[in-house]
């Protein structure tokens, strides 16, 4: 079994799982992570340790770096072979929404190059999977960026955060809510990378996020034509600190940089 092929599977195995206790979401247990709006339930828990099972089994030795139960934490070594894992990104849409808008997310890297990554939306049974250098797909169909060319007509993925965030949030992209053709906030972070990755966004924009949160959907975002920086424009580093984090089809990049800079 390949990286990507065990992605494929772990993604297509628990979708049914995450929407069956979903459907029975007012009984589960529910708390809080760093701040109350952050949060976390039994079925991010049982989701992560079931990728850690599949993970465990096919490549014994890999690092995991998950965002729940003591996962949170990088490769010791530089060029460790290494996975990452966000088992529901939008938890809060998950527990509190009209529509599914969360999504599993399984990334495989070596050192810092992400080499293999995959996004399941169980609510729509979409399936996003990309490989470096061999493009990406969603359902096994190939998909690209947009052609947007301006942030005067771009949909703009602004990711608001929690309390502790909004500020900086609004300090670094005020110039984008006064100028983007659209400005949305979906609360999920690879939700607004596969967006781009599909060609139905144009860019994503948040102060500050780890691997975890990005992982998957930024190597998608890559394979179909996107380009990434952090906010000041530099590479983006998957085992380091980030600037926040800057993902759009390639066009409208330098743009939002200008804007990003002046802030």
């Amino acid at each position: 079994m390949t990286e990507i092929e065990l992605i494929a599977h772990a993604l297509e195995t628990l979708g049914p799982y995450v929407m069956e206790r979903r459907a029975d979401r007012e009984h589960l247990g529910i708390s809080s992570k760093s701040h109350a709006n952050d949060l976390l339930t039994e079925v991010d828990i049982e989701t992560q340790r079931r990728i850690v099972a599949l993970i465990g089994a096919a490549f014994p030795g890999d690092a995991i770096v998950g965002e729940e139960e003591g996962y949170a934490r990088y490769p010791d070594e530089p060029g460790a072979r290494a996975w990452i894992i966000d088992p529901i990104d939008g938890t809060q849409n998950f527990v509190r929404s009209l529509l599914p808008e969360f999504g599993i997310s399984i990334a495989f890297a070596r050192g810092n190059e992400l080499l293999a990554g995959g996004v399941a939306f169980p609510g729509t049974g979409d399936v996003f999977l990309a490989e470096r250098g061999a493009g990406a797909s969603r359902n096994g169909r190939p998909i690209r960026v947009s052609a947007v060319a301006s942030l005067a007509l771009a949909r703009v993925e602004l990711d608001f955060d929690g309390p502790p965030k909004r500020q900086p949030t609004l300090d670094r992209a005020r110039a984008l809510l006064l100028n983007g053709g659209q400005v949305r906030c979906h609360c999920a972070a690879v939700l607004g990378l596969c967006s781009i990755a599909s060609g139905d966004a144009d860019a994503y924009v948040h102060v500050s996020l780890r691997p975890w949160d990005y992982a998957a959907g930024l190597l998608l975002a890559e394979e179909a034509g996107g380009a990434s920086s952090d906010l000041s424009g530099h590479p983006v580093r998957v085992f380091g600190e980030n600037d926040g984090l800057l993902v759009s089809n390639g066009r409208i990049h330098e743009e939002l940089l200008t804007h990003l800079r002046r802030a």
